[in-house]
């Protein structure tokens, strides 16, 4: 099932729960730790102790520094390395460690990466293109509002006569036309018109000691643009099995989405960033309701997906003069810092579950009350019976299905669907789970220990799974999914690569704690 235990790692294992019995609660009946080891730290869930009411209480130990030495003595050669934990009354403890298995964050359970090379599929990419493909913004109106705006804030911080008569008194110099034909050049797509007019009068805005023109960001020079441009999108990086789930697939919740449900697009050209790891960028892939050349919000804090700002450079630059005008706004005279009150987003879309990922079949275009299908695009499906399976049958954009019931259900009107590749039955009672062997590419698939076991009798895991999901057990199953053990054996029944997933077993020296 696994590769032989290594003696240093055992001892180290045995350690920690060593530390974890000694810890733990009066009527304790397992303690874990789920932990995810790098050359830099060590992270995830600390200790839980399950007591024998079924309730978990949190333990007090952090995440010990013994499983840095674990991760170091692997030899598999892993980046990341998950390290699952578990101890017993009676002195047992088991673990399994993998680089290719991950307690998911907001998932459903433990997901195995069995094909790191395939990437999940990107959203955005079903969606269709904008319905109106011409730019709302206004190169002149652009222009003519940056320097009322300008004009404003010297009104505000009581700027003395002659101290803005050109942009260049405030702004870096521009570039030339043909300077800044060669920078899109470098780009690799063209800026939005009304941009391209802005930079042809300012370089940015100076920086970390600029004006941070645009809804508190750094407005970045030509240099900085292409820099970003070509730079890592980290924020964008979990972008891939370990963090994916069904529910995670992004909308900016309209009925017709203005930005395509995407982490990252080479439409996206980002022109200015905060201090906190967040962008404004234009987007000239925008989604059927937006326009190319519209605002939106990327980054740290938006792994939802983008958040729409405006229509374009120049409405954002409306809005922002429209609130200073009105009064909607503070200052600190002595740094001529301004806080604009201009409406826009704070913080990522609420994602309506949708279109794109949600759990209104309805709202999703799937089915109406009587089961009929509406004529909105299916992506991703949220069901509960067979009535509502069977409309799917053949639907060719229909990309994902998440089935709830608890009356079983046939899967036989999902063979046919050229695009599914998620199926979350985690939640469901299923009368013939072999089909999704025979779904040809399905490449996501969560479901309960039992669940796997019936599949792998009956028919072998699907051939171009890529992400395998290990989903809580029954009640009525008595053994624990998110044990060691269970892992261990259900990864090898899927075929991966047994030299990653090591198994260990031991007990604790001399007599284990009794809390009991």
């Amino acid at each position: 099932m696994t590769s032989p235990q290594n003696p240093q790692i055992t001892a180290l294992l045995q350690q920690v729960a060593h530390s974890m019995a000694k810890g733990a609660p009066p009527g304790w009946q397992r303690a874990s730790i789920s932990a995810r080891a790098d050359r830099h730290a060590i992270g995830g869930h600390g200790v839980v102790n399950v007591l024998a009411n079924g309730r978990t209480r949190p333990g007090s130990m952090r995440t010990p520094k013994q499983l840095k030495r674990v991760f170091e003595l692997d030899d598999t050669r892993a980046a990341e390395l998950t390290i699952e934990l578990v101890v017993y009354p009676d002195g047992r403890f088991e673990a399994l460690t993998s680089r290719a298995i991950v307690l998911q964050p907001q998932g459903p359970g433990h997901v195995y990466v069995l094909r790191p090379d395939v990437r999940p599929p990107d959203a955005g990419d079903m969606q269709s293109g904008p319905a109106d493909p011409t730019q709302a913004g206004d190169p002149q109106e652009a222009v003519r509002l940056l320097w009322a705006y300008l004009r404003k804030r010297a009104e505000i911080f009581g700027w003395e006569p002659g101290r803005l008569e050109h942009f260049e008194d405030v702004l870096p110099a521009p570039w030339n036309a043909e300077e800044i034909e060669d920078y899109e050049r470098k780009l690799g797509a063209p800026l939005p018109d009304d941009l391209r007019a802005l930079y042809a009068v300012a370089d940015g805005d100076g920086g970390d000691s600029g004006a941070r023109l645009f809804d508190r960001h750094i407005w970045l020079d030509l240099d900085q643009l292409v820099s970003f441009r070509h730079a890592d999108r980290w924020w964008a990086a979990g972008d891939t099995w370990q963090y994916h789930t069904l529910g995670s697939v992004r909308s900016d919740g309209l009925p017709q989405a203005r930005a395509r449900s995407s982490a990252d697009r080479p439409g996206w050209i980002i022109f200015a960033e905060s201090t906190g790891g967040d962008f404004l960028a234009v987007d000239m892939d925008p989604a059927e309701g937006g326009r190319p050349g519209q605002v939106i919000r990327v980054g740290l804090h938006h792994d939802d997906g983008p958040v729409y700002v405006a229509d374009s450079v120049t409405e954002l630059l409306r809005l922002q003069l429209a609130a200073l005008e009105r009064g909607d706004y503070r200052c600190d005279a002595a740094s001529e810092e301004l806080w604009i009150d201009a409406g826009l987003p704070e913080l990522p879309g609420d994602t309506i579950e949708g279109a794109d990922g949600g759990k209104d079949s309805e709202e999703d275009g799937v089915t109406d009350g009587a089961g009929a299908v509406s004529e909105r695009p299916v992506h991703h499906a949220h069901v509960t019976c067979d009535a509502e399976l069977s409309p799917l049958a053949g639907q060719p954009t229909l990309a994902a299905v998440t089935v709830r019931s608890t009356e079983p259900v046939s899967l036989a009107p999902l063979r046919d669907c050229p695009r599914l590749y998620g199926l979350d039955l985690s939640g469901a009672v299923v009368r013939d789970v072999e089909v999704a062997a025979r779904i040809p590419g399905l490449r996501y698939l969560a479901m309960r220990p039992e669940q796997w076991r019936e599949l792998i009798e009956r028919a072998g895991p699907p051939p171009a799974l890529a992400a395998a999901v290990l989903a809580g057990a029954s009640p009525d199953v008595s053994s624990d999914a998110s044990s060691p053990e269970t892992l261990a054996e259900w990864a090898g029944s899927l075929g991966g690569d047994r030299d990653d997933i090591r198994y260990y077993t031991g007990r604790l020296p001399g007599q284990a704690p009794d809390h009991r």
